[in-house]
């Protein structure tokens, strides 16, 4: 009988299907998760058949990525979270970002007033306090179903067992050599000899074994964070980093405390989106810029038509302004978030835009010298440009919705690939370079030509601004019910890259693997250009726009978007890994 049950639910899935073309992504009965790299994903759903929720997932899937993706995320890192209780109806945020230590000052990386190449990037001075392990076993602690243990195992078994290096790992280890060279740890984990006997980016298939990052996951299972934050693990990070010269010390980890937040909120065509607020700039341009499109095409839009993404391009444009203007850290300045959400300052926003014509950038808020142009030089005087700027920056997201409902967003970093390339001896733990993302020297471009302004400069205990953009997306019947959960890697572009995933889906309709697959587009305030993948527009397009006053620069591709679609209407769920990358989508039948 139970066969027979099996091969009716087959034929009847399969028909659901053929008659569902519009949601042509496979579709599963149970959970869905999509992360960054196959054995997440895999750790993720062996813990919603274990019985486990969705946090029970999103947590093996981010300590599993700490082990098979160092080039994006590792326990050294941090991030957010977003997780919705499908019972209560009920969405927290959780902000497990890094912070700056006490020792950090606001001109640490400045010379003459000039920034130091590398000293916020590279190596020891580069390190703040980590906070992924602190976020994610609070969030097992709090809202998870199973043990520490239990969830811990596919990250210990990955780091003791190995994984192998991929085309993704092979291209970023060749962008970070010369830094992981630098750390004799680093070196000897990630890189592996060459014919001349020199340790070198890895050929495809090397197998990358931590047996000293097994053992640290392995304590982390039986005592959970204190070891990391106060115990010998702790004093292992802050005497690496302080032979290095940098600033980390015992007193920062003991001090470190993740931050809970009220979801950013807004909505789009009826659906209510819950998003991050600051410190992220990310949730705040979702926001904004999806209320705008909304006000200045209220039937919806048409998929790639000119006026449309001119539209698009001019509401991002302004909204990178606001994130120079205002964002930081909300412990440490006051930001009109009242204001700047509201439908009086978006509907402003919408109406500044001149659907003749491209605004240009300097008009609505002048760079500093050395930033105008398209072209931008860095503070060092070489040239910036935004050609590799995605494929530096690195992060990863998880996406989960469980059977029941319940979903989690989380996106977690550690922030340029491999980090600082800085290991704690012993310990097998990558540290993070996020001191990079604060203003080392306000309104000037970072390496990836974009622009902070005072209220992100550095301070001790501050945390610096992200573009991370963890979202939920609602029914927009049940406005408690989640229906997509989104996220990306990808710096700055980050934000970009979730409204256009939203947008496919709730424009254009399309099922979510078709969403997250579309081609993109990019716009930061500066450098003043528009950026385009190479799926992005067809040629007419493209010349439509230059014609507005567009300047257009063609980028190969950027982003890692993973997301879970929930049908409101038959409860069946959808997962989509983007496939300009590594990644895996996968669920409970």
């Amino acid at each position: 009988m139970r066969a027979h049950r099996k091969t009716w639910w087959s034929v009847a899935l399969s028909l659901l299907v053929v008659a569902m073309p519009a949601w042509a992504a496979r579709p599963y009965r149970g959970g869905a998760v999509a992360t960054a790299h196959p054995m997440a994903s895999e750790a993720a759903l062996r813990m919603l058949d274990k019985g486990g929720n969705a946090v029970d997932a999103a947590v093996a899937a981010a300590f599993t990525l700490a082990v098979v993706g160092p080039y994006h995320s590792g326990l050294g890192g941090g991030g957010f979270a977003l997780v919705h209780d499908a019972k209560t109806g009920g969405t927290q945020v959780l902000d497990f970002r890094e912070v700056a230590p006490k020792a950090a000052t606001r001109d640490m990386y400045l010379k003459d007033g000039q920034v130091v190449p590398g000293l916020s990037t590279d190596g020891a001075t580069s390190v703040a306090v980590p906070g992924a392990v602190a976020g994610y076993l609070e969030l097992l602690e709090k809202h998870g179903k199973l043990p520490r243990a239990v969830v811990l195992q596919p990250a210990i078994e990955a780091a003791r067992n190995g994984f192998w290096v991929s085309p993704k790992y092979q291209a970023l280890a060749t962008l970070r050599r010369d830094c992981l060279r630098q750390d004799p740890e680093a070196a000897r984990i990630f890189l592996a000899k060459n014919e001349q006997g020199e340790l070198d980016v890895p050929p495809i298939g090397h197998l990358v074994r931590q047996p000293e990052l097994a053992r640290t996951l392995q304590t982390l299972a039986k005592s959970g964070p204190k070891p990391f934050y106060s115990g010998p693990i702790a004093q292992a990070m802050v005497d690496t980093v302080k032979a290095g010269g940098g600033v980390l010390s015992l007193e920062d980890l003991k001090d470190f405390k993740t931050r809970a937040h009220a979801p950013l909120e807004g909505s789009y065509r009826g659906h209510r989106i819950l998003t991050m607020p600051p410190p992220s700039a990310g949730g705040l341009a979702v926001v904004q810029v999806l209320g705008a499109l909304e006000r200045l095409r209220p039937q919806g839009l048409e998929f790639r038509e000119p006026e449309t993404l001119h539209l698009y391009t001019e509401a991002v444009r302004r909204v990178y302004v606001d994130r120079v203007k205002y964002l930081g850290d909300p412990a440490f300045v006051k930001i009109p978030m009242e204001s700047l959400t509201s439908s009086g300052y978006i509907a402003d926003l919408a109406g500044s835009i001149d659907p003749k014509k491209a605004t240009p950038s300097a008009s609505l808020l002048p760079p500093v010298e050395g930033a105008s142009g398209s072209t931008l030089k860095k503070p060092d005087g070489t040239w910036y440009d935004p050609s590799s700027a995605p494929e530096k920056k690195n992060t990863t997201h998880i996406s989960v919705i469980d059977k029941n409902g319940n979903a989690v967003a989380l996106t977690t970093t550690v922030n340029y690939a491999f980090g600082s390339c800085l290991v704690a001896k012993g310990t097998g733990i990558l540290l993070n370079d996020e001191m990079d993302d604060f203003a080392a020297l306000p309104g000037v471009p970072n390496a990836y030509g974009l622009v902070t302004g005072e209220a992100n400069a550095i301070a001790p205990g501050k945390v610096p601004l992200s573009s991370m953009s963890p979202t939920l997306v609602f029914s927009k019947e049940d406005p408690k019910k989640v229906m997509l959960a989104v996220g990306s890697p990808g710096g700055s572009t980050i934000p970009t890259t979730v409204i256009q995933v939203i947008s496919n889906l709730v424009d254009h309709k399309m099922d979510v693997v078709r969403a997250v697959g579309q081609g993109r587009l990019h716009h930061q305030y500066l450098p003043d250009e528009l950026w385009v993948d190479r799926w992005g527009l067809e040629a007419a397009t493209q010349a439509a726009l230059e014609a507005k006053g567009h300047k257009i620069r063609r980028q190969e591709a950027w982003g890692d978007a993973e997301a879970v679609y929930s049908d409101p209407k038959t409860n069946l769920r959808y997962a989509a890994s983007d496939p300009r990358n590594e990644g895996a989508a996968l669920g409970q039948d």
